[in-house]
């Protein structure tokens, strides 16, 4: 009996020890869970890769044709396009298209000028309601053949201009749009400013990877000199201290190269992004009639072609792909592959394959530091020839 009430308590002993090594509930000395990581959300501008802000507006764009002939310059509201195309339109003179985010915040935005079917083409992928004084009758053909009518907005149906008092200009280089007249025309004619997309316009480096910057593969860019024709050309400097790209054109009426200046600002504008695709351009047949031949230029954009992709003082060399007008501008490396893009603001020239030969493009000029040698360490082997 002794025996095994000793028996007992040895057991009930031992169960209390092991209960002891137990962390009850609650107990303090139990190690917290680990907290599951919050996923991270990228959340870029889609026009031109930087992290959203606060005040952005998730909206369509407006794509707005403004004029180019060197007798109307300066253009106003081209810096504060997130992307600005130029083509030639007819003959030889080019064109822009501008892609504005938010047109509630648009300072005055003009010359104003009329559409083309190749920037057309370019916006609608987009959505873009695409805003322009008159257009070529190719160019409506494509609005109706899309059923673009409701994204399109012609200045001679729909007013959305205000017309500038320019002394020595031309009337037709004096119409300008602004916020105040887009919202007033938007809220008029209920335009439906939703947008269906939500991936960015470009594959664009994350802006959480050094900035939103790579450096490129190519070699060292100072200056481009872009040769649309005899009278168009534009040309851009690398300014290290911006990390842009500053745009010039020439003026064929002055016979000089000038800074391409943005009259709202006063100041030269820059691109982080220059491209600058080969194109098969040629005239559309003219069907005859009306005031004669409109020379308008026909940008071939159904197989794709060549270029470079100039950013960050460097260069690529590229491909760039369209296809039908539906199908959205892509750009590849030469093995098409998706090319990463620096986050910024893009210009888009699409050139004439026949001005390929005249294309160029140059690396900074490296200064010659002549070595100050002291005379009193110069050697007589050194000496003896002078």
């Amino acid at each position: 009996m002794r025996k095994l009430l000793s028996l007992v308590l040895a057991l009930l002993t031992m169960a209390s020890l092991l209960t002891g090594c137990i962390s009850a509930p609650g107990d303090e000395s139990q190690a917290p869970a680990e907290p599951t990581p919050t996923p991270r959300i990228y959340a870029p501008n889609p026009f031109t890769g930087y992290k959203k802000t606060a005040d952005y507006v998730d909206q369509r764009p407006v794509a707005i044709m403004i004029n180019n002939i060197s007798q109307c310059r300066p253009q106003s509201g081209l810096s504060q396009a997130s992307v600005l195309f130029e083509s030639k339109v007819e003959g030889g003179i080019t064109r822009f298209m501008g892609i504005f985010e938010d047109y509630t915040t648009l300072a005055d935005v003009g010359p104003v000028r009329s559409g083309r079917d190749q920037f057309l083409q370019w916006a609608m992928p987009w959505q873009a309601l695409y805003m322009h004084i008159g257009r070529s009758g190719i160019t409506q053909t494509y609005i109706d053949t899309n059923n673009y009518n409701e994204l399109d907005v012609d200045g001679q149906y729909k007013n959305f201009i205000y017309r500038r008092n320019r002394p020595g200009k031309a009337y037709e280089h004096t119409a300008y749009t602004n916020a105040e007249q887009i919202t007033a025309l938007v809220e008029k004619y209920e335009y439906n400013m939703d947008k269906t997309y939500t991936a960015p316009l470009f594959n664009f480096v994350d802006y959480d990877e050094n900035g939103g910057v790579r450096e490129l593969t190519g070699d060292p860019v100072q200056s481009i000199n872009i040769v649309h024709s005899e009278t168009y050309r534009t040309y851009f400097e690398y300014d290290e201290l911006t990390m842009t790209y500053k745009m010039s054109m020439y003026n064929g009426s002055k016979g000089m190269r000038e800074a391409t200046i943005d009259e709202n600002t006063g100041e030269q504008i820059g691109f982080e992004n220059v491209f600058v695709a080969f194109a098969d351009i040629s005239k559309y047949p003219y069907p005859g009639g009306g005031k004669g031949d409109p020379n308008y230029q026909k940008v071939d954009l159904s197989y794709g072609g060549v270029g470079y992709y100039f950013s960050n003082g460097k260069v690529e060399m590229i491909r760039w792909f369209k296809g039908a007008a539906t199908e959205a501008l892509r750009f590849t490396d030469m093995d098409e592959n998706p090319l990463q893009v620096n986050c910024g603001k893009t210009y888009i020239g699409f050139v004439d394959l026949d001005e390929y030969e005249r294309f160029e493009y140059a690396a900074p000029e490296v200064e010659i530091v002549e070595e100050q040698i002291d005379p009193s360490q110069v050697t007589e082997s050194e000496t003896e020839f002078e």
